[in-house]
């Protein structure tokens, strides 16, 4: 399918970014960044978050709990079950998609043996096709609620009615979406 100018415009910059950011180390931790879009009928969601944000470690699993803890992370972000969009939208899934990087052993090795504290971090990728993308005026992003280590999440969105920023925490989840 043809990406649209509006599309990679907005998911490209901060992709190269996100992969520096994981790279270099930096991030915020508490915080995390949705980059969302609205063009054609499809929508687009990417997510960044530093691995603190969803678990309550940044390194290799320590158990098998700590494992099970990292998998069902996993999992929760590429079901996307944080995400509720206007079921008047009618919108399905195309594309649903989570990455965790550093957790590895080998990732954290060359970090932990300089002495320097190794950064990890959750990449999750949506996409769904919207029959009525008109009624996508409010989404609900629980990201706070389903991962409390998150205390705020900022989202960047960029539609057909102009580009906003929302920034979300417990106590506020919508996103409202310019008409």
């Amino acid at each position: 399918m043809k990406r649209s100018v509006l599309l990679y415009l907005l998911f490209a910059a901060p992709a190269v970014h996100a992969h520096d950011v994981r790279q270099l180390g930096a991030h915020v931790h508490g915080q995390a960044t949705v980059d969302l879009a609205i063009d054609q009928g499809r929508l687009e969601l990417a997510l960044q978050a530093p691995g603190i944000g969803i678990l309550d470690f940044e390194r290799p699993p320590a158990n098998a709990g700590e494992q099970a803890a990292l998998d069902s992370a996993l999992a929760a972000l590429k079901r996307a079950d944080w995400l509720t969009l206007p079921s008047a939208a009618q919108c399905t899934p195309l594309h649903r998609d989570a990455h965790a990087e550093g957790f590895a052993a080998a990732a954290a090795t060359p970090a932990t043996a300089a002495g320097k504290h190794a950064h990890a971090g959750f990449t999750a990728e949506l996409s769904y096709q919207c029959a009525n993308p008109a009624a996508l005026r409010v989404l609900v992003l629980s990201l706070p609620k389903a991962f409390p280590n998150l205390h705020e999440v900022i989202v960047n969105t960029a539609t057909p009615a102009g580009q906003g920023r929302t920034v979300l925490s417990a106590d506020n989840l919508r996103v409202v979406l310019a008409p």
